[in-house]
């Protein structure tokens, strides 16, 4: 994602895109933005589990041929580490 944290002169930041060539948002301090990058980081990482997730309980292979079970897991781990 394109962004640059611009500093505004009247101390404060702004937050330029390259995506859309414009502001997304103006007049804000450094602890807003931080705010907003986690709450745009949490909203994907929900997105990114429960996708995981339901191809799980579809039976589909979310990582591929690398998808393991967890008694593959279990053997693997063992034989790696011992029991």
């Amino acid at each position: 994602m394109g962004r640059q944290i611009i500093e505004q002169p009247n101390g404060k930041y702004a937050i330029w895109s390259t995506i859309v060539d414009d502001f997304i948002l103006e007049d804000i301090t450094v602890e807003e933005y931080i705010e907003f990058r986690i709450q745009e980081e949490t909203k994907q990482i929900k997105k990114d589990i429960t996708e995981v997730v339901n191809k799980l309980k579809k039976g589909e292979k979310p990582y591929y041929q690398f998808t393991m079970t967890y008694e593959e897991a279990l053997k693997l781990k063992g034989e790696i580490h011992g029991k």
